[in-house]
């Protein structure tokens, strides 16, 4: 078993990332060029919040959401047959990539298509874009029994994954037959960490929820969306 480590700068708290075979490559579509195929799939964790105020953690329930993705942009470090290789890969998707929070969902979930190889290193980074008068990212659930909803339209927020073999000499393989699927588990309480349990019982309420935009309860907001681009770094096992 191999360790990685994955860093998220100006992101999401990442909870866990897990490599394995995928059997339905055939129902997930496919984005970019080459034979080897990595998947990606996006889902809401059940974490706990990391903050002092116990209360808060039991207040709040976040229970779906989804990013909209515009272009994906890949910097590798691998080897072949040919021998060692760096290699820069953009993809572009055809219509703007909406991804709900939902675990295997063949829908929304996806391969990139990636020359085959051993990697040494993959530095991943996804760009957001609001898109059919969608925000970019949307998070709904409830506080205290009040619907909650967050919502942040811009697309100063990206996503930076950086993925390497923990050993110097150590490489991950990537081809037809070895089709890693990334899961990426996103604790959103943790975007609420710095918030208090008054701020929100305080907050205006805009047609029966709880809003947190630019526009309504925009101190609550720049809180969360400060905790999204705090940088987070994990250690991520590769079994």
């Amino acid at each position: 078993m191999k360790n990685l480590k994955s860093i998220f700068s100006s992101t999401i708290i990442l909870a866990a990332m897990i490599f394995s075979s995928c059997n339905t490559e055939e129902e997930v579509p496919a984005f970019g060029n080459g034979e080897g195929k990595l998947g990606m799939a996006f889902k809401l964790a059940n974490g706990n919040i990391n903050s002092s105020n116990a209360r808060i953690a039991n207040a709040l329930v976040l229970e779906s959401g989804f990013i909209q993705i515009k272009e994906l942009e890949l910097e590798v470090d691998g080897r072949d047959d040919n021998g060692e290789f760096e290699k820069e890969i953009e993809i572009n998707f055809k219509d703007i990539k909406k991804v709900t929070f939902d675990q295997f969902d063949s829908s929304t979930d996806f391969f990139i298509n990636i020359p085959e190889g051993e990697y040494y290193e993959i530095e991943l980074e996804i760009d957001l874009i609001d898109y059919k008068n969608e925000p970019s990212i949307y998070i709904e659930g409830t506080f205290n029994g009040t619907p909650l909803v967050f919502e942040y339209y811009g697309d100063e927020i990206d996503f930076e994954v950086e993925i390497e073999a923990e050993d110097d000499d150590e490489y991950f393989k990537i081809d037809r037959i070895n089709n890693p699927l990334a899961l990426f588990e996103i604790n959103a309480l943790n975007w609420f960490r710095n918030v208090s349990e008054s701020e929100l019982e305080n907050a205006e309420i805009k047609d029966g929820k709880i809003l947190l935009s630019k526009e309504v309860n925009r101190e609550i907001y720049k809180k969360v969306v400060e905790s999204i681009i705090a940088s987070s770094e994990i250690e991520i096992e590769l079994n």
